[in-house]
C-alpha cells in the first residue's frame, strides 16, 4: 500500500466533499492511502510539525487546491477586484513546498475556477499543474491516469 500525503481542507464545500467519497475509494482500488491532519490523522504537535512528520512516513503527496477562500472586493497588485475569485487554503501552499523540497512524488490538483497563485501557477515549482473539476461523475475517473502516473513513480523510486 502506498502512503500518500493528501493535502486539503479540513472543510470543504458540501457538493465537493459528496465527491471525495469516490475518490478516496479509488485511492483505495489503486493501493494508494491517503493520510490528511485533521481528517484521519490527530496532530499531537504544531500543525508544521506534525506535517513535515507525517511527509516523511509518506511515500508520496497529492495537493487538492480545493476552493476554501472567497474574494469578492479589495486590490490585488493595486489592481481593483472586478470579478469574485477562490483561493485554496493557504496549507495547500505550505504542503506542497515540503513536498518539493523533500524531493517526494507531488501531484498538484487546482480545482477549476481557483485562483492560479503561488505554487499553483504553472512554472513556479518543478512541477505540472492539473486541474479537475468535481460537476459530475467523471471527474475521478479522469484523475486516474494521473494517479496512476504518480504511483509508477513511487514504485519506481522503490
Amino acid at each position: 500500500m502506498i502512503k500518500v500525503f493528501l493535502s486539503r481542507p479540513n472543510w470543504v464545500p458540501k457538493h465537493i466533499a459528496n465527491h471525495l467519497v469516490r475518490f478516496y475509494e479509488t485511492l483505495k482500488l489503486l493501493e494508494m492511502e491517503a493520510h490528511t491532519i485533521g481528517t484521519n490523522v490527530e496532530s499531537l504537535s504544531s500543525p508544521f510539525e506534525e506535517v513535515v512528520s507525517l511527509m516523511k512516513r509518506c511515500d508520496c503527496t497529492i495537493v487538492l487546491g480545493i476552493p476554501q477562500i472567497r474574494v469578492r472586493t479589495g486590490e490585488v497588485k493595486e489592481q481593483v477586484i472586478e470579478k469574485s475569485f477562490s483561493l485554496p487554503t493557504e496549507w495547500n501552499q505550505i504542503e506542497a513546498a515540503i513536498s518539493i523540497m523533500m524531493g517526494k512524488p507531488t501531484l498538484m490538483m487546482l480545482h477549476h475556477g481557483v485562483a492560479t497563485r503561488g505554487l499553483f501557477e504553472r512554472g513556479a515549482a518543478n512541477v505540472f499543474v492539473h486541474e479537475f473539476h468535481t460537476v459530475g461523475p467523471k471527474w475521478v475517473e479522469n484523475m486516474i491516469p494521473k494517479l496512476t502516473a504518480l504511483k509508477m513513480k513511487v514504485d519506481s523510486a522503490k
